[in-house]
């Protein structure tokens, strides 16, 4: 997979954290419009590999990535984790597409508050992780606290199809949900299409639903 790790601002004490599945890679900073370059027309194949527990690679991994950043037309294709994770950071994702991803799609975390515009995520019936597998999942922290900035990504026009195609559709049973919003989360979801899932949508505990 590819991991990028930026200066713009998580919400991690110290403003600083250790990016998942870099055990020798910081992230953070305090420039939410820090720029890491530009990463456009790439197809991530096969990645996602659990190195230690809890600590796996996703297809795209971005650790504070802020929004002077370019991350455009990037599909992740057969993930062993998520498809794609923003760990705090404001950069913007546009024409994506997470195809047969083993866990989420779009996963979000520990501040993230940029947008993510035009992506398509498509899952195979028989492959989930036993996690329990969603499309988008996103948490403030993983503690549900309050601290800032609050993650609170906004995603404009999305198609999920999901596993089951028909009601003859047999899924795997560590499918979840189309969108598992939780631990204070203020995520946003607009224009969006979210289909084929056991459940569509869990807004999960009373941070989460009080922002909703």
């Amino acid at each position: 997979g590819i991991i990028i790790c930026g200066k713009s601002t998580p919400n991690l004490p110290g403003g600083e954290g250790q990016i998942e599945g870099g055990p020798n890679a910081l992230y953070g900073g305090s420039d939410p419009a820090d720029n890491s370059g530009s990463l456009r027309y790439v197809r991530i194949e096969y990645a996602g590999v659990p190195f230690q527990p809890n600590q796996e690679i996703n297809g795209l991994t971005l650790g504070g990535v802020g929004s002077g950043t370019t991350i455009e037309y990037i599909q992740v294709s057969f993930g062993g984790d998520d498809a794609y994770e923003m760990f705090g950071g404001s950069v913007k994702l546009k024409n994506i597409i997470s195809y047969k991803t083993v866990d989420d799609d779009f996963d979000t975390d520990n501040g993230y508050n940029g947008k993510i515009q035009f992506a398509v995520a498509l899952r195979d019936a028989n492959i989930a992780d036993v996690s329990g597998s969603n499309s988008f999942e996103s948490d403030n922290d993983a503690n549900g606290s309050s601290n800032t900035p609050v993650t609170k990504a906004i995603f404009s026009n999305v198609s999920i199809f999901g596993p089951k195609q028909d009601t003859a559709t047999t899924v795997n049973s560590n499918f979840k949900r189309g969108a598992h919003l939780r631990r204070n989360t203020q995520t946003f979801i607009y224009n969006s299409l979210n289909s084929g899932f056991p459940v569509g949508l869990l807004v999960d505990g009373s941070g989460a639903e009080g922002n909703a």
